[in-house]
């Protein structure tokens, strides 16, 4: 089966390098049996690398002699038997879709509406385990889900409650007390500027009596200490005549 993908990916490739870009709208599209809405045996699990196993589409159980419609508006690309199977291709625009084992009832070139009958579903079940229609999507090279063509994806959110204004908005922090904080500001300043004042006083009264006690102690020495400066100045200095002595 992987080797019956690549051959017809490599044939369509080559019958679409002179479409255009032409793609039909969302609406346009279609299951390709029924109604009713065929039943899925086998989902799209795409490969992981290009040669990589996988499933390339989707199986949609059918009956042989079943009438297979086109998905979509579009030109049919191949309509023959390739490995032992019949296999139709329709490209719109930069899409392609895929269907087998198919019987065409269509030729190459021709262009087909959404629904038009392209072909009946042969007889086999060789690829599942009873009789299915493969059908395929492809945007170039890549494999993508063909059902995401008929059934729209809807992604639901949660319900967000929405919050009150009185809710979503924090009640404001109390102001302070404008006196208060003034008050305390004035005491910490007096409070630093006494400290700082007395602090000076005391180094000046220290300072002051530090000297008067150096001075002291240089003009009165100690018992027992000889101060030989003074001594010196007394010897040195001449004593007073008695002629001297009657004029004073």
């Amino acid at each position: 089966m992987v080797l019956l993908t690549l051959l017809l990916t490599c044939v369509i490739t080559a019958a679409t390098s002179g479409l255009s870009a032409w793609s039909p709208a969302l609406d346009a599209w279609r299951w390709p049996l029924g109604p009713p809405a065929p039943r899925i045996i086998r989902g799209f699990s795409p490969p992981v690398s290009t040669w990589g196993p996988g499933h390339r589409g989707v199986d949609l159980a059918a009956r042989p002699g079943q009438p297979v419609y086109a998905s979509g508006p579009g030109r049919i690309l191949y309509a023959a038997r390739l490995a032992g199977r019949g296999v139709v291709a329709i490209g719109h625009g930069e899409l392609r879709t895929t269907y087998l084992p198919v019987r065409p009832s269509v030729r190459v070139g021709r262009r087909v509406t959404s629904g038009a009958r392209i072909g009946t579903v042969e007889d086999g079940s060789h690829h599942c385990p009873e009789t299915c229609l493969h059908w395929g999507l492809l945007r170039g090279p890549v494999y993508l889900n063909p059902i995401s063509l008929v059934q729209r994806e809807l992604r639901l959110l949660p319900l967000w409650e929405r919050p009150t204004p009185s809710a979503s908005r924090p009640a404001p922090d109390p102001a302070p007390d404008s006196g208060i904080a003034l008050r305390d500001a004035t005491t910490a300043t007096g409070g630093a500027l006494s400290g700082m004042a007395l602090s000076f006083t005391l180094t000046f009264v220290w300072r002051r009596t530090h000297a008067r006690s150096r001075l002291h102690s240089r003009r009165h020495p100690p018992p027992g200490v000889i101060n030989l400066s003074r001594e010196r100045r007394l010897r040195h200095t001449p004593k007073p005549t008695t002629g001297d002595r009657s004029r004073w």
